[in-house]
């Protein structure tokens, strides 16, 4: 039963990589060299090629990038594979979610030497345009960081 559950883990991972990969495709196809908007005022989307990181810091070192990348996945699966007896439902989607973010963008560094962007909401925030695998990292640590905080707090009340 264990091994069907460590599975799980890994394939909804390669699901939603294999979601955000054919997002971006789409996006390459038909909005590269046009903005679409989709609410006037809030949301576009804009192709936008990001050979750094988050806000687009650290541009033109894709290599570094890459291997940090592999690095913190590698870590995380290790940490996975080590504490996942202590991982509820919650907390291994929010696991999932945050190790194919990560492995999606890794694959766009990896063969097209930038990340595709193109979620713009520049108009109601300024704010960096971003993708699909951003989303699910980021909601994806937000869930565990708030997993376990509720966990911890209500360890505590016992």
């Amino acid at each position: 039963m264990e091994k069907i559950k460590r599975f799980c883990v890994y394939f909804w991972a390669v699901v939603l990589i294999i979601v955000d990969q054919i997002v971006k495709v789409a996006v390459v196809t038909n909005i590269k060299d046009d903005a679409v908007t989709i609410i006037k005022g809030i949301l576009r989307f804009s192709y936008c090629e990001n050979e750094g990181v988050a806000f687009s810091l650290g541009n033109g070192h894709v290599p570094v990038f890459i291997v940090l990348n592999l690095l913190m996945i590698c870590g995380l699966v290790v940490f996975y594979e080590r504490n996942k007896k202590n991982f509820n439902l919650v907390n291994k989607i929010f696991f999932t979610m945050v190790i194919a973010g990560g492995t999606s963008n890794l694959i766009d560094r990896a063969f097209r030497g930038y990340v595709i962007d193109f979620i713009d909401i520049g108009e109601l925030f300024d704010f960096a345009i971003f993708n699909v695998a951003d989303i699910f990292i980021v909601c994806g640590i937000i869930g565990l960081v708030i997993s376990v905080f509720v966990s911890e707090f209500r360890k505590k009340d016992k």
